[in-house]
Order: C-alpha cells, then sequence, then structure tokens
C-alpha cells in the first residue's frame, strides 16, 4: 500500500509541474510586445544663421554720469528715475548750510563786491575816481561773481545735457562724498552698445557691419551698427571692444541694461537641420533614431556647424526621414513604437 501511495502522489506531482510549464509557456506566448510612446518630426529642408552671440551693456550715445564735488548731505532731490530733464536744470541740492558749503559766504562776498563795484561806476561817470580804481572795483566784482556760481554749482547740482535720468543713486538725507555718483542722464533714443570680442572674432566686425541685439533672449531683435572698433587689445583681458549703436526709438532698451548681441557669420539654405537634445552617443559615435515601418532605426549621422542648440547633418539622416524627438533616449535598434504626436520643425 505504501508503494501505492508514492507512486499516486508522485503522478500527481509530476502533473503539476507538466501543468505550470504548459501555462508559462502560454503565458510567454501571448505576452504583448512592448511598445514604447514617442513624438517624431518628418525631416524637410530648412535654413539655418550661424551666429556667434556676446553679452553687451548699454549705453547712451550721449551720456552724463554726475559726481558729488564736495562731501555734504543731501537737502533736496527734484527729480526721479525716468525722468526727462534739460540742460542745467537743478537734479539735485546738498545742504547749503553745511559745513563743506562755502555757499552762504561766497554769496556775501559776491553782494558787497557788486554793491561796491556799482558805487564805482557811479562815480566814474561823474568823474569823481580815476579808471583805474574803477578797474579795481571791476575786477573784484567778477572774481566773487565766479567764486559765488561755482559754489552754487558744488550745491545746486544740475544735468549737464538734455536727456532722461536712467539712474539714481541718492536720496533726501544721504550723506554724499566727494566722487560719489549722484545720478546718470542720458539721450535713450540713440544708444550705445559695448561688448568685447576675443582675438580669434575681431576679425569678423568691421565700421558699418550690421549686427542684431536681443534684448529678451527671444526673437525681438533690433539692428545695430558696428560704429567702433577697438584697434588693440586690453592689456588686461587681451579681448577688443566692439561698440555698436542702436536706434531706440520705441524705447525697447534702457541704460545700463545687459543685452546680447548676435553677429551673423554665414547662412545656409536647404539643408537638414536637427535639435542637439535628438542626438545621442552611442558607442561615441552621434546617434539618432528614425521610425521605419513602425520600428525604431538607429543611424550614426556626421554633424556640421551648429548655432543656438541647432545642428546641420551632412549624413545619415535624407528628406522625409521620420526623426525621433522625445522618447530616443529609450529606443534601441528595432524597438516597436507608436508616434503619438508628428511635431512641426525639429526643436
Amino acid at each position: 500500500m505504501k508503494k501505492i501511495y508514492i507512486l499516486i502522489l508522485s503522478l500527481a506531482l509530476a502533473g503539476f509541474i507538466l501543468n505550470s510549464c504548459e501555462k508559462a509557456e502560454e503565458s510567454e506566448t501571448t505576452a504583448p510586445e512592448k511598445v514604447l510612446a514617442v513624438k517624431a518630426t518628418v525631416i524637410k529642408p530648412t535654413g539655418i544663421e550661424i551666429t556667434n552671440s556676446y553679452t553687451g551693456s548699454v549705453e547712451g550715445a550721449k551720456q552724463a554720469v554726475i559726481y558729488s564735488k564736495i562731501a555734504e548731505a543731501v537737502d533736496k532731490v527734484n527729480i526721479s528715475e525716468g525722468a526727462v530733464v534739460s540742460s542745467n536744470q537743478v537734479l539735485i541740492e546738498l545742504d547749503k548750510t553745511g559745513p563743506s558749503s562755502s555757499l552762504i559766504q561766497a554769496q556775501s562776498l559776491f553782494a558787497n563786491a557788486e554793491k561796491y563795484y556799482k558805487k564805482k561806476e557811479y562815480l566814474l561817470k561823474e568823474g569823481a575816481i580815476s579808471e583805474s580804481e574803477f578797474d579795481a572795483a571791476k575786477t573784484d566784482y567778477e572774481v566773487q561773481k565766479a567764486n559765488f556760481e561755482a559754489a552754487s554749482k558744488l550745491v545746486n547740482i544740475e544735468s549737464p545735457i538734455s536727456g532722461t535720468v536712467t539712474a539714481l543713486d541718492v536720496a533726501v538725507g544721504d550723506f554724499v562724498q566727494i566722487g560719489q555718483k549722484l545720478a546718470t542722464v542720458a539721450v535713450t533714443s540713440d544708444l550705445r552698445i559695448k561688448f568685447d570680442v576675443n582675438a580669434a572674432d575681431v576679425k569678423n566686425f568691421a565700421l558699418g557691419h550690421q549686427v542684431f541685439v536681443d534684448p529678451d533672449n527671444g526673437h525681438n531683435r533690433i539692428k545695430g551698427k558696428v560704429v567702433a572698433v577697438a584697434a588693440s587689445a586690453d592689456p588686461q583681458t587681451r579681448s577688443f571692444q566692439i561698440e555698436v549703436a542702436v536706434d531706440n526709438n520705441e524705447s525697447q532698451l534702457k541704460p545700463g541694461m545687459f543685452v546680447r548681441v548676435i553677429q551673423v557669420e554665414s547662412a545656409l539654405n536647404d539643408v537638414i537641420v536637427i535639435s542637439r537634445k535628438s542626438i545621442l552617443i552611442l558607442d561615441n559615435k552621434e546617434t539618432v533614431f528614425v521610425v521605419n515601418n513602425g520600428m525604431a532605426e538607429r543611424r550614426i549621422v556626421e554633424l556640421g556647424q551648429e548655432s543656438a542648440g541647432m545642428v546641420v547633418i551632412k549624413s545619415g539622416l535624407k528628406l522625409n526621414d521620420t526623426l525621433v524627438v522625445v522618447g530616443h533616449d529609450y529606443l534601441g535598434d528595432s524597438t516597436k513604437v507608436n508616434i503619438t504626436e508628428l511635431v512641426e520643425g525639429t526643436k
């Protein structure tokens, strides 16, 4: 009986194992093949500008930076940043009675000299004094007048030009030092952009050469013209300064801003251009994936010129190829793919 019992158990176990294997084989044969979702684009001929980009600072073509010539407290600020001012308009007033101001004394000496001069002028007409005595009074009057005007300008800070206040660096109550910056006034309709280039790039710039200014890292380009090219390199940075003139009638730029200056080196037409993001490095080779009959196909590409993240493809792709632009990181040769979106362009 014991042998019969063992035989029955062995047969049952063998049947269970056989049944499990059959189910496993059935599961393997019926499992769906993995399909990866991707986004792709159809390769079309396009053009590309090969550009160089530099960072420049904006200044007024005519610009005045105003500094304090005495150490004194700020008594009044008559303007605000962005205000339009005229030449000789008083922008800032320093304390006229402060320890560094000589205005009160100069005003008193001038008033006395003016009174004395007018008296001598009357006496000369009456023939009561000599010409030399009158000349002495006149000279003293003119000296005291000049001293008074100079003392006045030290505390009544004027704008030397007509323009827009592009920077205001003090407020009422501040105590300014000699040489401290107070304000900047610039003509903002005509601006200059200055930037540095290396020795290899300076040959690309000549007087009158057109460049583009991009104030917001977008597509809002403003035309500019090269108006100055440094004849020698800066001894410290070994770079050459370029100056570009820009028409700012639409007030897109402001002095003090930093902007991108774009120089177009060349323009290519009817070429294959793709995004650098579409390219993978596999086995130390630049590689892309295209879709062919629902499957990924690996292609090794030869790269040409590059600009702003876009690359010219010299070989490896042809027109009307369907290039995978999203999801290519997970692909292998002959991977099944499903194109969920066909995007325009190659960015």
